[in-house]
Parts: structure tokens; sequence; C-alpha cells
């Protein structure tokens, strides 16, 4: 049987998380479409943001207990503030791209807007899950 490495297991954890991740932004995020009806303009970057800061903070306990166990006990607000600012610069190209799909290019014919939208943020995941998981491996979990 294959032994599998300490980073490629950090990968694999790191995915799991995130795969639960992405499902708990998507429950928060449809509740504030479903809430509100509002499915375009400025209310959905908005409701995008507030999801990240509350499924980030989340993250940030889930992948330094699970995925990045085992670093050293380091200042937790400097990590967390580390932890932040990856995570921070990830969402803001998300966000940026979940408002050019939403609010420029909008819904193609055929497609309702909640679906565009959910589609947008689907399309957020390559960035998050390539940018994060270096900047927390690299930079915020380091040995």
């Amino acid at each position: 049987m294959p032994v599998i490495s300490e980073p490629a297991r950090q990968f694999l954890r790191y995915c799991v998380v995130g795969a639960f991740n992405f499902l708990l932004n998507a429950a928060i995020f449809n509740g504030f479409l479903y809430a509100s009806g509002i499915t375009r303009g400025p209310w959905v970057p908005a409701f995008a943001f507030i999801t990240f800061a509350i499924v980030t903070t989340q993250s940030f306990f889930t992948n330094m207990l699970w995925t990045f166990r085992g670093t050293p006990a380091q200042d937790r607000r400097r990590q967390y503030v580390r932890f932040f600012l990856v995570a921070g610069a990830s969402a803001i190209v998300s966000v940026a791209l979940i408002d050019f799909l939403v609010n420029e290019l909008g819904s193609p014919a055929g497609i309702s807007p909640t679906l565009w939208a959910n589609i947008a943020l689907l399309a957020t995941v390559a960035v998050s899950v390539a940018g994060n998981f270096f900047g927390f491996k690299f930079f915020v979990f380091t040995k």
C-alpha cells in the first residue's frame, strides 16, 4: 500500500475542509438571497463578503486544529491576522469575480439570476483553493 506524504495528507484534509466551507458558504449566501429576494446589485457582493467573514473565521479554527495540525503553537492572534490576510486577498478576487459575473455580465438567457449568482460563487472555487492552500501552508501555519 503506498504511503501518502504529509503534504499530500494536508492537501487532502484541506480539500475536505474546503468542501465543507463551500457548502457552508453556499448555504449562508443562499440564505441571504432567499431572505432578501435580492439577486442583483450591490447587495450580492455584500452578501458574499459577509458570508466570507463568517466562513473564514470557522475555517481558521478547522485548518489550525485539523488540516495543519502539528505546527508549533504560535501567537494565535498573529496567526489569525495572517490567515485573514491570505483569505482576504483571495476573497477580494472572488468578490470581484462575483460582482463582474452577476452585475456586469448578468445572467444569460434561460438561466435564472439566482442560479447565475450561484454559478458565479462556484467560479471562485479554483481561485480560493490554490491561493489559500499555499498561503496558509507557507505564510500562516509555518513550522
